[in-house]
């Protein structure tokens, strides 16, 4: 199966749903075998080979300022839309309501490829 991740956080920003990201990823691909890709905003002098799995970074605007180490990307980004829809998703799991969920929905479009979205709130 192919599985694109989509979060608006990822290393070298390490939060809660960075974690889950890094660590979804690193089963599916490692112990269950499946192909994955993440994609997440780009973060300048940032080397995003190395991981067992494929990241494609989209540009991104810096919004360190307004939100603390954290950046926006650019849903629209049509040269890394075009890289994952290459890879031919199966399945699309988004993980953040903001960018990250606009370039699903793109790319749901052009891929056909069902969305899942999870946020879990703790009162």
């Amino acid at each position: 199966m192919n599985i694109c991740l989509l979060n608006d956080s990822f290393p070298p920003v390490i939060d809660g749903v960075a974690n889950v990201v890094m660590n979804y990823a690193r089963v599916l691909t490692q112990d269950l075998h499946e192909n994955v890709v993440v994609g997440t905003p780009r973060y300048p002098d940032v080397s995003y080979e190395g991981y067992p799995y494929k990241v494609i970074a989209y540009p991104s605007f810096d919004t360190t300022d307004f939100v603390k180490g954290y950046r926006t990307g650019n849903p629209l980004s049509i040269r890394e839309i075009a890289q994952m829809s290459e890879f031919g998703p199966d399945i699309i799991h988004t993980h953040c309501p903001a960018a990250s969920t606009v370039m699903a929905r793109v790319l749901r479009r052009d891929t056909g490829a069902p969305i899942v979205f999870y946020i879990s709130h703790q009162i």
